[in-house]
């Protein structure tokens, strides 16, 4: 009699206990939904997901579950789970209603697609305009739109939609690289604008990738390229700080700006530049030619023989930088080091007659009268009567005693009034 009265108390407690856990599914049930009306889909998803992982044929929770996903944007899981409730239940309405609501939602994607693939862009608009109006959490939606208004050439309300994309799935990493790859074709476009001198055309392009991202600081350093050819250098000069703020650590940046404040005289700050360019990249070897060359120009000669040897580092065939090292040893009266350099230049590019002619005047200064001579007349083959080089030739005939053919040399070179002067001076030499 116990035992009996023992089985009916266990069997109310399970009764019970059952219709409790009923009621409490019940409740949650309705408050997920309530969210759901509310528009707080994460948070009734929060409730939903957990009974539907416990009871896998709730069919209540399922198909609620379904309808969160469409609102949050997954088609695919809300399509699947919409059609496990239809299969738990097939005799509700309810459910195949959704389905075909979600059907139909599809197929206007697919119209979208179709109208984009036929170059129907404004109606393409149309259609993914409705479906964003339908689901404002579909994100593809947004990444389509922001592509059709690209080829509409609305650039600015397409970032705004490529934006909102990545902003409602910052971990999508193909709609953030998708985004860059058409901000950066109108950056090739501009680039081989640029190369044909279309600074114009290519400047439009690069002002189109701006619209579409406002912070690439590629298209700013290109926008700066094109003003600085254009010898537009305070506009140059705005464009390239905007492109360092986005982008500090771009060295070619800071080469741009060096030049930028070269071609407006500003010494120091090109300077000043140009070392932030080596201090980004040691191994930047238009950023040491740039240092070497406004250093020879404003005849700092102790700070651009440093500059021009790191270049002749990373670059020892480097022509035109041994005929300015060479060009300052004359300058410092290092004539047997210039030589070395002024050698290697005119090895390297055989026309450079400036290189001839300084090389002549070091062999002169340091007695190689027979190399001086030589030099001289290999420059005269390239550049007939040229007067300074007349002038080292008759020195080097006048060294070694031949002074009638020194009398001639400095005869010639008079005739340059430009030279005159040295001409007729040494001439006297040899009367």
């Amino acid at each position: 009699m116990k035992l009996l009265n023992r089985r009916n108390s266990l069997k109310i407690l399970l009764a019970f206990l059952l219709f409790s856990i009923t009621i409490w599914a019940q409740n949650g049930l309705i408050e997920a939904n309530n969210l759901f009306e509310a528009g707080k889909y994460l948070e009734a998803k929060a409730i939903v997901e957990p009974m539907v992982e416990s009871d896998p044929n709730y069919t209540g929770a399922i198909f609620l579950l379904g309808k969160i996903y469409f609102k949050l944007g997954d088609l695919n899981k809300a399509k699947e789970l919409t059609n496990r409730a239809i299969e738990l239940d097939l005799s509700n309405p309810d459910y195949r209603e959704a389905r075909n609501e979600m059907a139909a939602f599809a197929s206007k994607l697919t119209e979208g697609s179709r109208l984009y693939t036929n170059a129907d862009y404004e109606g393409a608009k149309k259609i993914y305009l409705e479906v964003i109006n339908e689901n404002k959490n579909f994100v593809d939606a947004y990444v389509n739109l922001g592509r059709v208004l690209i080829r509409l050439n609305d650039l600015e309300v397409a970032a705004e939609y490529f934006g909102k994309a990545i902003e409602m799935d910052p971990e999508n990493e193909n709609y953030k690289r998708e985004f860059e790859s058409l901000t950066r074709r109108y950056i090739v476009d501009g680039t081989q604008l640029m190369q044909r001198k279309s600074y114009g055309a290519a400047l439009e392009k690069f002002k189109q990738a701006i619209s579409l991202n406002p912070n690439d600081p590629l298209a700013y350093y290109y926008i700066a390229i094109v003003y600085l050819e254009e010898k537009k250098n305070p506009e140059a000069l705005q464009a390239i700080n905007k492109s360092i703020e986005l982008d500090p650590e771009y060295p070619k940046a800071h080469l741009v700006k060096g030049k930028v404040y070269a071609g407006m005289n500003k010494v120091q700050e090109a300077l000043n530049a140009f070392g932030k360019a080596t201090d980004l990249d040691p191994e930047y070897l238009d950023a040491w030619k740039n240092i070497g060359l406004i250093n020879y120009k404003t005849k700092k000669y102790d700070d651009a023989i440093p500059a021009y040897k790191e270049v002749i580092k990373l670059k020892p065939d480097d022509a035109f930088t041994h005929a300015n090292m060479g060009a300052i040893y004359i300058q410092q009266e290092k004539f047997s080091t210039a030589i070395t350099s002024l050698s290697k230049a005119v090895e390297l590019n055989p026309r450079d007659v400036n290189s001839y002619y300084r090389l002549s005047q070091a062999y002169n200064k340091t007695g190689k009268c027979d190399k001086a001579k030589e030099v001289a007349q290999k420059t005269l083959k390239i550049k007939p009567n040229w007067a300074p080089v007349l002038i080292e030739l008759g020195i080097a005939e006048r060294c070694l005693g031949n002074r009638a053919a020194a009398r001639q040399a400095f005869q010639m070179a008079i005739r340059d009034q430009k030279w005159k002067p040295v001409a007729e001076y040494e001439l006297k030499t040899v009367q």
